[in-house]
């Protein structure tokens, strides 16, 4: 038995998502602020915390309706019985669709889930638990009431006279929010839902049945065990000991989770007791006389006072009380057994790496006590971990990652119990994290602005099938993105550049730009690879601009084989683009004096922006007013007619690949002859290092005052405007 999936709805960001889960693993992954946290909090708490929820818990897009809905309540003096409906409810408050996929054999675990003997096929079951009003004519009458009472104050003269601007309640939010109305009036409460009438739309919800469960049916099915982000790892020093969860600590609440009493020690314990007892004694008559002079002193004074009882200091030494010191867990040294340093003397880092796997293994073996105790045992175990990068540095990342689950399983009784399933469910903001999983057991969550809202929501994407059968392309990009720790899962967009030139140079473009307060992610395609991502940024949806180059090509008969040769970019020449970027996305448009001559809005597909050299005029002579066109054929050639001027001021030299581009404009008579050398250079390959070079413009002083392409300027100024109107480019 495992959980196939859950439906939330309407619970923070939440507004309606589906999320599939992994049989092992499941990684929550998005820009910040997406719903990661979101997610894991509505699961845990409807499957166990139930008493978390407030009125902020509820979308904040439903509060309008659910204040129209008070109004509706009080604009007459009786109420149309409709408006009593639990059903209006049913689309306004958070609620959690938990799906179970059972095995055969397992069907009488679920019996009470059962939905029908007629129509169930025994391989999956649904409840849905609903933070709902407990009776809503008792919510109804309360709210009326207070709603009655404060109109009746405003309608007095000492209300003018206070100039308050409203009295409580104003709305029905207003009234729910207050004190601990909205724990008196609602409850979670739980349905069985029919898979029969589960559609296979991601969007669709079935109607919430009429009847309830007496309570939560859950409960013996899932154990739910969590680490949140907000955990207290910190080095012992400097903090009390009560605030800080140090290893020792955690030992001694393992070991005590895992003994029984003295009194219920078996026969070949008791010399352990016999020992205790002995220690006890030793140590008792130390104390007393340590003790004696103080206590004596206090006799003196009558204290304690009632009968004047004598004060006597006794020892228990308890065995888990001997490592609950902070030097309790000790580090041995490689090489030097014998010498060991307690735990406050090794990095952070390994220290909560050790922590949060204790903690995973202590989860386990208390789930797995119940089964030993010959207790019943809640066939599914599903554990929350989020954004454990927050105490692990990135090399303890990867180990964990790599660990995690099999911490989880490494138990023969799990082995011997396979209808005992655990499942693991990690939200990160770590590439490091990622690059260590597949891409089938990503969730990816998208922000998005539905239409006639100004507040954004989160969908779910599930990127198992992204690629659909396309295996080569889905190896290619995921292989990409283990090898370049690209972050483009946590990005607020993303720029897909071809070269190590723009790589180094965008970042400060990015900033002339404006898009600072933005988290872009600058990620090299190494080559004309961009097409391959397409699958990928067009189902995450991600804000995306491809830097590319034009790549115009001549077709020209060789042996009766047409083959394709690169050349200076021109108008009018018949040329066509090489570049199978924009092949891909701009289809159909691969003339060159058809990519020329594009608007904006065609170079625009839904939230991918493509950009390509365009051409520039430049003026050769700076003081005279003669332009020549030039149509660049690189990014480098693109920028260097740009800030041709920069490239003419004197003391470049020993700049490496900057000396020789202005050694080139110097032995030039014209902007086309710079182009054909600069085309030469590049085609052979030598004596132009374009990493080298954007290095050198990036650090030296002569070119503080660079200046981006036009397309560059372009493509990134329809980048700050579709992140300015949250990808609602039609202004909405």
């Amino acid at each position: 038995m495992k959980i196939q999936s859950v439906h939330i709805r309407n619970f923070r960001k939440l507004k309606n998502c589906h999320i599939d889960f992994g049989e092992r693993e499941t990684v929550f992954v998005g820009a910040n602020n997406s719903g990661k946290t979101s997610a894991i909090s509505a699961i845990v708490w409807f499957l166990k915390n139930t008493e978390k929820f407030t009125l902020k818990e509820f979308t904040a897009t439903n509060w309008s309706h659910i204040n129209a809905l008070g109004e509706q309540w009080i604009s007459d003096e009786t109420v149309d019985e409709e408006l009593l409906n639990p059903h209006l409810w049913d689309s306004l408050v958070p609620s959690l669709d938990i799906w179970l996929t059972i095995e055969d054999g397992e069907q009488f675990r679920v019996n009470h889930l059962i939905p029908s003997l007629t129509t169930w096929n025994g391989k999956k079951v649904g409840v849905r638990g609903q933070y709902v009003p407990k009776d809503i004519k008792t919510l109804y009458s309360a709210y009326k009431e207070a709603k009655i009472k404060a109109k009746g104050l405003e309608a007095t003269e000492e209300w003018g006279k206070a100039s308050l601007p409203y009295l409580y309640p104003q709305n029905l939010c207003d009234f729910l929010s207050k004190g601990v109305n909205l724990k008196e009036y609602f409850d979670v409460k739980y349905y069985i839902i029919d898979p029969a009438l589960d559609l296979d739309e991601e969007d669709y919800v079935q109607q919430t049945p009429d009847t309830e469960l007496a309570n939560n049916p859950l409960e013996d099915l899932i154990r739910v065990d969590t680490i949140l982000a907000s955990r207290e790892f910190s080095d012992p020093e400097g903090q009390a000991d009560s605030d800080i969860d140090t290893l020792s600590k955690q030992f001694q609440q393992y070991y005590k989770s895992r003994t029984i009493a003295d009194e219920e020690l078996s026969l070949e314990n008791l010399d352990l007791l016999g020992g205790i007892s002995n220690a006890n004694k030793t140590f008792d008559e130390k104390l007393r006389r340590a003790f004696e002079q103080p206590i004596g002193e206090l006799k003196n004074i009558n204290y304690p006072g009632f009968q004047n009882p004598t004060i006597k200091i006794s020892s228990r030494i308890q065995l888990e009380e001997s490592i609950k010191h902070d030097s309790a867990v000790q580090f041995a040294i490689h090489g030097m057994e014998d010498m060991t340093l307690p735990e406050k003397y090794n990095g952070l880092g390994y220290r909560n790496l050790i922590s949060i796997y204790l903690k995973l293994i202590d989860f386990r073996d208390r789930w797995l006590k119940s089964l030993n105790e010959g207790k019943s045992i809640e066939p599914i175990h599903i554990v929350f971990v989020e954004e454990p990068e927050a105490h692990l540095h990135a090399q303890a990342q990867q180990v964990f990652v790599k660990k995690a689950f099999e911490a989880l399983c490494n138990n023969k009784i799990l082995e011997e119990n396979p209808w005992l399933s655990t499942q693991l469910v990690l939200s990160t903001h770590s590439n490091h994290i990622v690059n260590e999983l597949d891409l089938s057991c990503m969730r990816y969550f998208k922000r998005v602005m539905e239409i006639g809202d100004k507040i954004p929501v989160s969908k779910v994407i599930n990127l198992s099938n992204t690629f659909g059968s396309n295996e080569e392309t889905k190896q290619f990009v995921t292989r990409y993105i283990r090898l370049t720790h690209c972050d483009i899962f946590f990005s607020d967009a993303v720029v897909l550049v071809e070269g190590p030139a723009e790589k180094i140079l965008i970042p400060r473009f990015l900033t002339k730009a404006g898009l600072t307060s933005y988290y872009i992610s600058v990620i090299e395609i190494n080559g004309r690879h961009a097409h391959s991502f397409r699958e990928l940024i067009e189902k995450i949806g991600i804000a995306t601009l491809i830097v590319t180059d034009i790549d115009a090509t001549e077709t020209r008969l060789e042996d009766g084989k047409e083959r394709h040769f690169s050349v200076i970019t021109a108008k009018g020449k018949d040329y066509k683009t090489g570049n199978p970027t924009i092949k891909s996305w701009l289809s159909g448009k691969d003339q060159i004096d058809t990519l020329f001559a594009l608007k904006e809005e065609e170079k625009t597909i839904d939230n991918v922006r493509i950009t390509f050299q365009t051409p520039v005029n430049v003026k050769w002579i700076k003081d005279s007013e003669e332009i020549t066109e030039i149509c660049p054929y690189t990014f480098e050639d693109a920028l260097i007619f740009t800030n041709l001027e920069l490239f003419r001021q004197n003391g470049l030299n020993k700049m490496g690949t900057i000396t020789t581009v202005a050694n080139l404009l110097k032995k030039s008579d014209s902007a086309k002859e710079l182009q054909e050398k600069i085309f030469e250079k590049l085609e052979r390959k030598s004596g132009f290092q374009k990493a080298e070079f954007a290095i050198s413009l990036l650090y030296k002083d002569d070119f503080v005052d660079l200046v981006a392409p036009t397309y560059i300027q372009e493509g990134l100024e329809w980048m700050k405007s579709y992140l300015d109107s949250n990808g609602n480019t039609d202004g909405k």
